[in-house]
Parts: C-alpha cells; structure tokens; sequence
C-alpha cells in the first residue's frame, strides 16, 4: 500500500512537469478564473442590479464552485490521451502498481485544482470578496469541495477509460455537468423561478455544495447542505471508484 502511494505521488510529480514547459497550459489554470468572475459578478451581477459586493459574496463560491467541477473534466481527457498514446502500454511493462497511473492522474489533477482555487480567491478579494467566518470554516469549505471535486474525478476518469476518443469523453462529460451547474443556486437564489426549476435547484448536489461552501465563506451555513454534499461525495466515490478501476484493469490487461 505504501509502495503503490508512493509510485502514485511519483507519476503525479510526471504529470505536473510538463506545466513547466508549457506556460500556456499555466495561463489557461491562472485566466479562468479571472474571465468566469468577470463574467458572472461584473456582467451578471451588473445587469441584475444592487450592490456589488453583495453580489461578489453571493457569487464567487458559485464561481469556485464551477471552476472546480468543470476541471475534472481534465481528468478523463488526459487518461483518454495517455491511452490512445500509449502512456498506459509502457507503464505496464514497468514493475509498479497497477493502480499508480490512475491514482497519480488523479492527484496530479487535485494538485492543478489547487492552484485554481487559489487564483480564485485572489481574484475574489481583489473585487471585494472577504470571508466574513474563521480560517478552519474557510479550509472546511476548500476540503469540502476538493472531496466532491475527487469523487466525480473517478467518474470522470471511468468515461476517459472507456470513452472511444478524447472529444466523445469531453462531450459526454460536459453534457452531465453543465445542467447541474447552472441548473443550480451557484449564481441566484431559486426563488421566482417556476416551481419544477425551483425543485431541480433543491435536488441538484451543486446546490448543496454551492450553498455549504458560501456559509463556510460567508456565514449563514446550513447544516444539511454539509451533511448532503458529503453523502453524495461518499455515494459518487463508491460508485465510480470500482468502475474506474475495472475499465483501468481492462485497458492493462
């Protein structure tokens, strides 16, 4: 087991050096977060009216939120890469674990999250963003949305596995993440919308962790949207896990 964690952290540190060499793929992690708070709070928050520091708290959660769960994508796009490469070929012709590759692809992916959030914090406090609770509510609400990112980054890399190329991974997954974005209270409150959007928005996960994320920022945290958003992390992790590592074992064999 410690081997296996170990051979892991090393193929993440492979999967991280090539940002070293390509400042684009860097500027892309730095810029998104700046265009989607640009987009969401000056435009969105601007035509909807009021203040806008009113509006940065409301939004930049969701907005971290997004960020967060689009770039898992990333997660089965590099797998169905390295497969049609033949990264995974060679790997298996070394004396690893069998479920290094996976694992360092995912944490690699965490890692480049990281610095996501990071910007969009500092992106956030630059337009006005504060976080009004203590610093451990603040963690709380990163870790819990690097658990949710991490259960779905094993859903995401199932469909790389077993995705026929790299655009039908993309399209497949971006077609199931951007209804439970913006079908979600991330950027407005579900309230004068017509009653089945408004019970979507109360079902739909990313409103719990939108919501639990912007109580543990902001205050006003409801309890349920923690022990909602950690049940689903759990139930996406015990799901997709062992199906990600079947197709992984399939395409090793």
């Amino acid at each position: 087991m410690t081997t296996a964690l170990s051979q892991g952290l090393t193929l993440a540190w492979r999967s991280l050096i090539p940002l070293k060499n390509n400042p684009g793929q860097l500027a892309g992690l730095l810029l998104q977060p700046v265009f989607m708070i640009v987009i969401f709070v000056y435009l969105f928050g601007g035509a909807a009216g009021g203040d806008r520091a009113g509006a940065v708290s409301y939004m930049l959660p969701g907005v971290l939120v997004q960020v967060a769960l689009m770039a898992t994508i990333t997660t089965g796009m590099n797998l169905a890469t390295d497969i049609g490469n033949g990264v995974f070929d060679r790997f298996r012709t070394m004396p690893i674990a069998r479920s290094a590759p996976l694992a360092g692809r995912i944490l690699a992916d965490l890692l480049t999250l990281l610095i996501t959030v990071a910007m969009s914090l500092a992106v956030g406090y630059a337009v006005g963003f504060r976080v009004r609770t203590d610093p451990l509510s603040a963690l709380a609400g990163i870790g819990l949305v690097l658990l949710m990112v991490t259960a779905l980054s094993w859903g995401s890399a199932w469909i790389g596995l077993v995705a026929k190329s790299v655009a039908s991974m993309q399209g497949i997954a971006t077609a199931v993440l951007l209804p439970l974005t913006f079908g979600s209270s991330a950027f407005i409150p579900a309230t004068d919308l017509p009653g089945w959007l408004t019970w979507w928005m109360g079902v739909n996960p990313v409103s719990h962790l939108a919501g639990a994320l912007r109580g543990l920022l902001v205050g006003g945290l409801a309890a349920s949207d923690v022990w909602i958003t950690l049940g689903w992390a759990a139930a996406l992790l015990a799901l997709f896990a062992p199906f990600a590592l079947r197709a992984y074992n399939r395409k090793v064999r």
